[in-house]
C-alpha cells in the first residue's frame, strides 16, 4: 500500500470512528429521554432507526413494538399496524411471535377475521416448527371467535395442530411396493440451484432430452455440441458436474476427458461418459481412465435424473448456515454475513419460490429473484416472513452490480416500506372493486410519465391481472407491498381514471 492510500485509508477509518460516535451519542440522548417519558412516541421511532444502523435488530423491534403499543391504545391503528409490520421484518425467534400475536389481536379487535386467521396460522405454523406443539394446542383452543368463517378457520388450523385426525383414510393400506406418496413440499436437500452440470453432446435430441431432465432438480445446465466448446465452458463455469457423449467432432469425449484431467483447477470434476457402445471392455477402459460413470444409450431420463441427484448430492459444499425465517430474519442473516466478512450463496425458498444473494467479503454482488435483480430483487425479499435460508461458502467470479453495502441496502428497504404504507394509507375507497378502464391501453405512458431516472420497471400486466374485478383496491395493494414501482403507477391511474370502481365478479 501506498502513502496516498495509506493516508486515503486513515481518513476512512476516522470519518467511520466520528459516524460511530455520532451514532451512539443520539443512541444515548434518546435512551436518557425514554427513561423520562417511556410513553414519547418521536424518541421510540428515532431509537429504532438508530438501532438499525447500529445493526441491532431485536432492540429495534423492541422499540418499534413499544410504540406500536401506544398507538394502538390511542387508536390510531394504521400506524400501529405500520410499525408492527416493519418490526416484522426484522425480528426473529420470540420477539417474531409477539409481533404476530399483535398483528392477530389488532385484526380481530378490528373484525378482519382473514387477516387475523393468517396471523393465526403463521403462529400455529411457527410453533409447530419449533416442535411446541403444546403451545400451538393452547393458540387454538384459547382463540376468540373469527367470524363467519370460525369453523372453517378452527378446523384448518386444528388439523395443523394435530387436534383432529384428517378425513383421508390409512387404516390397513400397507403398501409392499417401494412407491410413496410424493411430497407435495421440495426437499432442499434434493434440489441444486446453487450447482451447474454441462451436458456435452453432438444431437441436439440428447442435448434437450437430458436438459429437461434435469430441470427439476435446480441446478443450471450448460450445454456443448463437441468437446472444444466444452473446453471454453469449464474455464468459464466451473461445473459441478460433466455429462459427455464420447463420439464427437473437433474433440471427442476421451480427448476432452484427457484435456480435463491435465488441468489442475478441473481435474476433481466428477465425469460421465455417454455412448451407444456399451461394450464390457469399453466400460472397463473407461473406468480405468477415472471416469465417474459410462451410462449407455439409448436411457431413461428418470433413471438418469436420479443418478445425477446422487452425484450432485455428493458433490455439493456443505452448508455453513441454515434456518427458517420465521425464526431469524432475512435483515439478520445479512447482518451476520456481512459482519463474518463471508463469500458464498445465500439461497432462500418460500414454496415454489427461490432466490439466490450472491456474497462476497460481506458484501452484497448481485440477487437473483425470478426475472428481477439486484437492488429491485433485495427490496422485495426483506419483506419475507416465512421460508428457509441456506448459505454455502463458495468462489463467486461474477462482477459487482450492486453499489450500496448491506446495511444502506438495508435502510432503504425500510425507507421504502414505509413509503409503500404511507401510500396506500392515502388511496380512496380501498374497499371498493377496481377495474382496468377504456383508456387502460395508455398505461405504458403513464409508466412514462412518472418513471424518475429513466427507470420504471412497474409490472403493467401484473396491474392488469390484479385488477379483473374479483378483489378491491385493498386486496390489490395488499399483493403489491413488495413493489413500490407498480404501487406508484396503481396510484397514477386511479387519478387519471385508468382504474375506475367495479362491479365485483365471483370468481
Amino acid at each position: 500500500m501506498g502513502l496516498f492510500d495509506r493516508i486515503l485509508n486513515a481518513r476512512a477509518q476516522v470519518a467511520n470512528l466520528l459516524d460511530n460516535a455520532k451514532l451512539n451519542s443520539a443512541t444515548e440522548r434518546h435512551e436518557r429521554e425514554l427513561e423520562q417519558d417511556p410513553r414519547n412516541l418521536g424518541a421510540l421511532q428515532e431509537l429504532g432507526l438508530l438501532y438499525q444502523e447500529r445493526g441491532e435488530p431485536q432492540k429495534a423491534c423492541e422499540v418499534m413494538l413499544r410504540a406500536a403499543t401506544i398507538y394502538f391504545d390511542r387508536l390510531d391503528f394504521e400506524q400501529g399496524m405500520l410499525l408492527c409490520r416493519k418490526a416484522e421484518r426484522l425480528a426473529s425467534g420470540e420477539t417474531r411471535l409477539d409481533v404476530w400475536r399483535k398483528l392477530f389481536e389488532i385484526n380481530h379487535r378490528l373484525r378482519r377475521y382473514g387477516d387475523a386467521f393468517g396471523r393465526a396460522k403463521q403462529i400455529v405454523e411457527h410453533l409447530m416448527e419449533l416442535g411446541d406443539t403444546a403451545r400451538a394446542a393452547d393458540f387454538v383452543n384459547l382463540m376468540p371467535d373469527l367470524g363467519p368463517k370460525d369453523i372453517l378457520y378452527r378446523r384448518e388450523l386444528k388439523l395443523l395442530v394435530g387436534l383432529e385426525a384428517d378425513n383421508v383414510a390409512t387404516v390397513g393400506q400397507v403398501s409392499s411396493t417401494w412407491q410413496r406418496k410424493q411430497a407435495t413440499v421440495r426437499d432442499p436437500d434434493e434440489y441444486f440451484p446453487e450447482l451447474s452440470v454441462l451436458i456435452v453432446d453432438d444431437e441436439p435430441g440428447i442435448l434437450n432430452v437430458l436438459e429437461t431432465s434435469l430441470r427439476a432438480l435446480g441446478p443450471q445446465i450448460l450445454m456443448a455440441s463437441n468437446g472444444r466448446a466444452a473446453c471454453e465452458m469449464v474455464k468459464a463455469h466451473q461445473p459441478a458436474l460433466i455429462i459427455s457423449d464420447l463420439n464427437m467432432p473437433e474433440m471427442d469425449g476421451s480427448q476432452f476427458f484427457e484435456w480435463l484431467r491435465s488441468q489442475p483447477d478441473c481435474a476433481h470434476i466428477p465425469f460421465v461418459c455417454l455412448s451407444s457402445a456399451d461394450s464390457e471392455a469399453e466400460r472397463m477402459a473407461a473406468f480405468d481412465m477415472g471416469v465417474e460413470d459410462y451410462w449407455s444409450k439409448p436411457f431413461r431420463p428418470m433413471e438418469i435424473r436420479h443418478r445425477v441427484k446422487r452425484l450432485l448430492k455428493r458433490v455439493r459444499p456443505p452448508v455453513d448456515l441454515q434456518g427458517k425465517l420465521a425464526q431469524v430474519s432475512l435483515a439478520e442473516v445479512i447482518q451476520m454475513l456481512e459482519t463474518g466478512r463471508r463469500t458464498g450463496l445465500l439461497l432462500l425458498t418460500r414454496q415454489q419460490e427461490e432466490a439466490k444473494v450472491y456474497f462476497r467479503d460481506g458484501f452484497i454482488l448481485d440477487i437473483e429473484y425470478g426475472a428481477v435483480r439486484a437492488e429491485r430483487a433485495f427490496f422485495r425479499l426483506v419483506g419475507w416472513t416465512t421460508g428457509s435460508f441456506t448459505f454455502r461458502s463458495l468462489s463467486i467470479g461474477r462482477e459487482p452490480v450492486i453499489k450500496l453495502n448491506p446495511q444502506q441496502l438495508l435502510m432503504e428497504a425500510f425507507r421504502r416500506f414505509d413509503e409503500v404504507e404511507h401510500l396506500i394509507a392515502e388511496l380512496p375507497n380501498r374497499d371498493q372493486t377496481f377495474i382496468c378502464g377504456d383508456g387502460f391501453e395508455r398505461a405504458p405512458e403513464v409508466a412514462e410519465q412518472i418513471a424518475q431516472e429513466g427507470e420504471f420497471a412497474a409490472n403493467i400486466e401484473r396491474v392488469r391481472q390484479l385488477f379483473d374485478g374479483s378483489r378491491t383496491l385493498d386486496q390489490c395493494c395488499d399483493e403489491l407491498r413488495d413493489d413500490l414501482e407498480t404501487l406508484l403507477l396503481v396510484q397514477e391511474l386511479i387519478n387519471q381514471k385508468l382504474l375506475v370502481p367495479g362491479q365485483v365478479i365471483e370468481l
